[in-house]
C-alpha cells in the first residue's frame, strides 16, 4: 500500500467537512501522507447525468488533476465517486493511478490502528448496511475496524439496506421509510445504544434519529477517531437536531452560512435540515 494518498472526499466538505477531516486524521495516524481533493473542482460528473457532454468534460477534468497529482493511488470516501469513476470517469480518461476505498485503506493498516485506539468507548452498537455497493464489500472491513475499538460491542445483525446508500432510496420515500424502520427494529431487539453509519448520505438521513429513538446515530469514522482521543465532531447533526429555523441558523452562524453560499443554504441544505427523518 502507497504511503502517499489521494483522498477524495467529493463533494460533501459543506455539510461533513468535520467527518472529512476526522478520515483524514485516521489515514495520517496509520502512515499515509495524504493529499486531500473534492469539492466542485473535482467532481465525479454524477451531478450531471441528464447532460452526458457536461459530465464527460467534469469527469476529465477530474482525472487528469488526479493524474496530475503524481501519487498512484486515489483514495474515494464517497460511494458514488467510486463508482463513476469506474463506470464512467476512466472510459474517458486513461487513469494513472488505482483507486480504493476509504474502508479498504484503513482494514490494511488496522495493525497500525489498532495501536492508536487507546480510548475504550463503552457503547452496543449496530452497524447500518447496504447491500447494493457491489464495487467493494464494505461492510465486514467496517466490522473488524470497529472490533478494534476496546469496549465496543458490536452486535450482529442479518438487517441490510437495498441501495449503494440511503440516498439511494430517497426518489423511492416507502423503500427509505421501510429501511429506517427495519434499523430501528433491529437496535431495539439487540438493545444497541448506537447505530453506526457507514457512508455520509446515511448519515445525514438517520442522524436525526436521535430525536425520538434510544439510541445516538454516528459515523463509524467518528467512533475511530474517538478511540483516538482526537475530537470528533458531528456539525451537520448538531444542525439537524437545533429544532427551529432559526436555532438552526444561529447554530451554523452567519459567517458560515455566507461561506457556503446564502443559494445554496436558503434553497438546498436548510430544507433538508428542517425535514424530519423518513420513518
Amino acid at each position: 500500500m502507497a504511503d502517499k494518498v489521494t483522498f477524495w472526499y467529493g463533494c460533501n466538505v459543506v455539510r461533513h467537512g468535520d467527518i472529512i477531516h476526522s478520515a483524514i486524521s485516521l489515514l495520517e495516524a496509520v502512515g499515509i501522507e495524504v493529499t486531500p481533493a473534492g469539492g466542485a473542482g473535482y467532481c465525479c460528473g454524477t451531478a450531471k447525468d441528464a447532460n452526458l457532454r457536461a459530465a464527460e468534460g467534469m469527469g476529465k477534468r477530474t482525472v487528469e488533476k488526479f493524474n496530475a497529482h503524481g501519487t498512484g493511488q486515489v483514495v474515494s470516501w464517497c460511494p458514488s465517486c467510486y463508482r463513476h469513476m469506474n463506470a464512467f470517469m476512466g472510459e474517458y480518461t486513461d487513469a494513472q493511478f488505482q483507486l480504493s476505498n476509504f474502508a479498504q485503506i484503513l482494514h490494511t493498516r488496522r495493525d497500525v490502528l489498532v495501536t492508536k485506539l487507546t480510548h475504550r468507548i463503552e457503547r452496543k452498537v449496530l452497524l447500518h448496511k447496504h447491500f447494493g455497493f457491489h464495487e467493494v464489500d464494505v461492510n465486514p472491513l467496517v466490522e473488524d475496524l470497529l472490533r478494534l475499538i476496546p469496549g465496543l460491542e458490536l452486535v450482529e445483525t442479518d438487517v441490510s439496506a437495498p441501495g449503494h446508500m440511503c440516498s439511494a432510496l430517497s426518489r423511492v420515500p416507502e423503500s427509505l421509510k421501510d429501511a429506517t424502520h427495519a434499523v430501528c427494529d433491529a437496535a431495539a431487539s439487540a438493545q444497541a445504544n448506537t447505530v453506526a453509519t457507514v457512508f455520509h448520505s446515511c448519515q445525514r438521513l438517520l442522524c436525526a434519529l436521535e430525536g425520538s429513538e434510544p439510541f445516538i446515530v454516528v459515523n463509524y469514522v467518528n467512533l475511530l477517531t474517538q478511540a483516538m482521543g482526537l475530537e470528533s465532531r458531528d456539525d451537520y447533526k448538531e444542525w439537524k437536531l437545533a429544532g427551529s429555523e432559526e436555532a438552526v441558523v444561529t447554530k451554523i452562524g452567519e459567517e458560515r452560512i455566507a461561506a457556503m453560499g446564502e443559494k445554496l443554504f436558503r434553497e438546498s441544505i436548510l430544507p433538508e435540515l428542517m425535514r424530519p427523518p423518513s420513518k
